[in-house]
């Protein structure tokens, strides 16, 4: 059983706490590149508990910084973005992606020392319709990290992003469990109602599944398996990424669905997912007739858990809500 304190540091993602430093070391998805368009209005974020930017300048580079102008504190997302970078609403200084101050009109030609100004700006990288921002202290960041949202061509993803009112790891938490689906995703079903063969049938007929955790070199495979019809063996797998990646059997099984479930604050998240249309699976038991689709397996001998993962999903409706208490735009 864990300690309070351990729990304390898992929850809390601000600057200086623990998890939230641990997480600055990874790359986050932090907007659809279809939300900001050059020189148009900067848009509100919030990660890892600070208040940001975003926005595309004259030439396409994508900039997320500190709300707040170095000078006198005003928020920048009040100002304008135009001419490669956004102006202070207050005295006018004005700022590139990188965050270096390359205008203040407000002060004399030989008073200006814009050069020894800079706003608070993170490494940004643009791929396949998603923008991701590295908030960590090292000089030169990661690579993105490989998975199926930063792999596949922009044309076969479907990228939502969804605010919930909860703390990540709550949210994660729910993601991976499959113990609540016999009761919180039923309802009255009786498993008469239920057609055999179906997920939903086997949740239903069997609410109390067995597991097997297993570590990987990128975080734990979560496996459920319950019995399914005569003689078979439904298993669930559930894999964890580092820091807040799932992947999960959702929807129908020749989907892929990876979902990173992003700190906003300590009691907001922003769900991401990424869904992708998943190859033909080349499996023997797909090949032979069984029911494996690369992703679920019905098993007629084996309770060892397989190596492959689950996905799936379909795509939600984005909540336009940045801060908690503030609109995106």
């Amino acid at each position: 059983m864990s300690k309070h304190k351990d729990s304390e540091d898992l929850v809390r993602v601000g600057p200086g706490t623990v998890m939230g430093e641990m997480m600055r070391q990874y790359w986050i998805p932090a907007a659809m590149s279809s939300e900001l368009e050059p020189d148009g209005a900067p848009m509100r974020l919030a990660l890892l508990g600070e208040r940001l930017i975003a926005f595309r300048d004259s030439s396409g580079r994508v900039g997320i910084m500190d709300h707040r102008c170095p000078h006198r504190c005003a928020s920048l997302f009040l100002g304008r973005n135009e001419e490669n970078g956004p102006r202070c609403v207050y005295h006018g200084w004005k700022y590139d992606a990188a965050g270096n101050c390359v205008d203040m009109p407000n002060a004399p030609p030989h008073q200006d020392f814009k050069q020894k100004i800079r706003a608070k700006a993170y490494n940004v990288d643009e791929r396949n319709g998603l923008i991701w921002v590295y908030m960590g202290a090292r000089k030169e960041a990661p690579p993105l990290p490989a998975i199926e949202a930063s792999l596949l061509p922009e044309a076969e993803l479907q990228i939502s992003f969804v605010q919930r009112e909860c703390n990540w790891l709550q949210a994660l938490e729910g993601d991976i469990d499959t113990s609540h689906f016999g009761f919180l995703h039923t309802g009255s079903v009786q498993p008469d109602d239920v057609p055999p063969g179906s997920l939903l049938r086997w949740t239903v007929t069997n609410r109390a599944p067995d597991y097997h955790v297993t570590d990987t070199n990128y975080g734990t495979m979560y496996c459920a398996y319950r019995a399914a019809e005569p003689g078979q063996t439904y298993w669930r797998f559930a894999n964890f990424l580092f820091p807040f990646w799932t992947q999960t059997p959702q929807g129908p099984f020749d989907r892929v669905n990876t979902r990173a479930w992003v700190p906003m604050d300590d009691t907001h998240t922003m769900f991401v997912s990424s869904a992708g249309a998943a190859p033909p699976c080349r499996c023997v038991r797909c090949r032979t007739g069984g029911w494996c689709r690369g992703r679920g397996w019905v098993s007629t001998t084996c309770r060892t858990p397989p190596t492959g993962t689950v996905a799936g999903g379909s795509p939600k409706t984005r909540r336009t809500t940045g801060w908690s208490t503030a609109p995106r735009r």
